[in-house]
């Protein structure tokens, strides 16, 4: 593959979470070390030498919603597996820049990155695992490009898309909903400012401040099956399925979600659940269009019982 034009916007120096760095040429051989970065990679037309693999066994780690971008850039990255990161890994690539934005690098594996190249790791002002996609995006564009052109152009067709989905189902508007998931014996759901909250309130959901203030320092709200009353919002998406293990649970058969069927139970393995938690430009757009559908339709349910009452 041809190396890209020089630019005139570098060298460039970007700002992150464990500081700054300077890039002094447009980069050519980027490893993504970064849980979702391959796919923002992708975004941006980049083809980068090197990734890490999340969970799925995807060829090249790429998941179905990133194939024809990977295809179409004719990108082979060789794949690191497992959870932590091997420096001899990366050093072996010969990387001109490490992108981890999606990860949580401390300051000390920070060091070892940085004698191999320039290191950008999460968005200055965000815990690791907790930027906005669209953060994620900028800083990726300004560090691979100079500049933020084509991430704002990706979050402009975004927000077009989503703009029409909220006139085209007007009944979101300020409707009650959240992830929920049981976990450790305990129903677990997550606040608007997460990922998946931010995926509901972009179509114009809520969830309720009572919820809100239970949240903890990583934004998981968790309440005992005892409190399963808290739960009787107007949607519900259990991305993990558990739907039998749900049911089992008197208090949770005594709500309205459940007597109006206004839960939305995925499957643990499904493509649609993996797009919900992968968190990528081309994952939310792939995910939009599953669950918009099943939103409405759970919302469609409610409406029927009430009319019927």
């Amino acid at each position: 593959m041809a190396a890209p034009a020089a630019s005139a916007d570098f060298p460039v120096t970007v700002h992150h979470s464990l500081g700054e760095t300077t890039i002094a040429e447009r980069p050519v051989r980027i490893v993504s070390i970064g849980l979702n970065d391959q796919d923002f990679l992708y975004a941006l037309d980049i083809a980068p030498v090197g990734v890490r693999a999340w969970w799925g066994e995807q060829p090249y780690a790429t998941w179905p919603w990133s194939e024809k971008q990977r295809a179409r850039l004719n990108a082979r990255p060789v794949v690191m597996r497992g959870m932590s990161v091997d420096p001899e890994w990366v050093l072996a690539l010969h990387p001109d820049l490490i992108v981890a934005t999606y990860a949580d690098i401390g300051e000390r594996l920070y060091r070892q990155l940085g004698e191999i190249g320039p290191v950008v790791v999460a968005p200055a002002g965000y815990a690791p695992w907790s930027a906005p996609w669209q953060e994620q995006l900028r800083l990726l564009d300004r560090a691979t490009s100079g500049s933020e052109e084509k991430a704002q152009n990706i979050i402009a067709g975004f927000n077009r898309k989503v703009s029409a989905i909220r006139t085209a189902h007007p009944e979101f508007e300020g409707k009650t909903a959240a992830f929920i998931d049981i976990r450790d014996g305990q129903f677990t759901l997550w606040r608007s400012s997460t990922a998946t909250g931010r995926f509901l309130g972009d179509l114009g959901f809520t969830l309720p401040a009572t919820l809100e203030k239970e949240a903890d320092a990583a934004g998981w709200i968790r309440l005992g099956f005892e409190h399963a009353q808290r739960l009787d919002l107007d949607v519900a998406i259990w991305p993990q399925g558990k739907q039998e293990t749900a049911e089992s649970i008197r208090p949770y058969r005594n709500l309205r979600l459940y007597g109006e069927k206004r839960s939305i139970w995925l499957g643990p393995d499904s493509l649609l659940s993996a797009a919900l938690w992968f968190q990528s430009p081309q994952s939310i757009d792939f995910a939009l269009d599953q669950v918009v559908p099943l939103i409405s339709s759970a919302l469609q349910e409610k409406s029927r019982n009430q009319t019927t009452r």
